[in-house]
């Protein structure tokens, strides 16, 4: 073979062996695959995470339940002590129609309390808001809304403290079920931007916010009362001469501080001094003088209400 036809024939090999890597099949092929396995490793720590994230969601949410389950057996062991201290004590009822007091021993409501009141509504996470509760809601003066049947004594008691050197604000009123699962899922996201769980989080949470359905926000008949010099949601604000005076006061307008100190174990919420809830003046003094939340005085009402074995 020649010279020419030897140069001839290796020129195609050539051409072949010196083509760029770059733009070739080859590289088309490897970018293809590549892509495929990206795509596969995506879809599978996708489906990790989600799994994973699934069954920290479902512990959660199991002990949730069994949280649940263990408050409600807590408050249903209450209502039986409580029962059987009031039966061990003897029971006498006095005339009911005409409107007299209900007593029962040492036990004693000196005034007509019916438990289907209004004022004695209770909301807590054993006695959730029926759904289709309503409420007609009325404004104060600095744009709050609240049960129109407050608006009065909630004023006057503002007005009144005024008049004694101490300015007061509403700084919260009633809420709906939608902004109380919005602050209920801020304040979970807080959390657990901090570290915590869901599970540890969701229970620091329900400790100083209702969860939602559970809020008495929802009833138009709660209001979160704080000075305008300081309106911090703390521990500091017990402290504060106006909320001393309003501890001191609220009762004659018909308040109450709804979440009290000492009281963390029935209410289920941690003290809030400036949480006050309207019952009535006679109830809540009441409940001042024995020192009762409204849950120990709910179940008064009921029990004295109850009919007799054998009636």
């Amino acid at each position: 073979m020649s010279d020419m036809e030897m140069q001839l024939e290796a020129a195609p090999q050539e051409n072949r062996e010196g083509r760029p890597y770059l733009g070739s099949v080859a590289f088309y092929k490897h970018v293809i695959l590549f892509c495929v396995f990206l795509l596969f490793v995506l879809l599978t720590g996708t489906v990790i995470f989600f799994s994973a994230h699934y069954v920290s969601l479902k512990k959660d949410y199991a002990a949730v339940c069994e949280e649940y389950r263990t408050v409600s057996q807590e408050r249903d062991d209450y209502k039986k002590q409580f029962a059987a201290a009031a039966a061990e004590s003897g029971r006498v009822l006095k005339d009911e129609t005409a409107k007299t007091d209900v007593v029962r021993g040492d036990f004693s409501i000196p005034f007509h309390a019916d438990p289907e009141d209004w004022r004695y509504l209770l909301i807590n996470e054993a006695h959730p808001l029926n759904p289709e509760y309503t409420v007609k809601l009325a404004p104060t003066r600095n744009g709050q809304f609240v049960d129109q049947r407050i608006v009065y004594q909630l004023e006057k008691m503002i007005d009144d403290a005024a008049k004694e050197g101490y300015s007061l604000i509403i700084c919260s009123s009633y809420r709906d079920y939608e902004r109380q699962n919005e602050l209920q899922k801020e304040s979970i996201s807080q959390y657990m931007d901090k570290g915590l769980s869901y599970h540890d989080a969701f229970f620091r949470v329900k400790r100083t916010l209702a969860l939602t359905g559970t809020s008495e926000h929802h009833t138009g008949l709660s209001v979160d009362i704080v000075g305008e010099d300081y309106q911090c949601l703390d521990e500091e604000q017990a402290k504060r001469p106006e909320a001393i005076w309003l501890a001191e006061h609220c009762a004659e307008y018909g308040f109450v501080v709804r979440y009290d100190r000492g009281k963390e174990d029935i209410t289920g919420m941690d003290y809030e001094s400036w949480h006050f809830r309207y019952v009535g003046k006679e109830a809540a003094a009441f409940m001042e003088e024995y020192d009762l939340c409204l849950e120990e005085f709910s179940d008064m009402v009921e029990f004295f209400h109850r009919p007799d074995d054998g009636e």
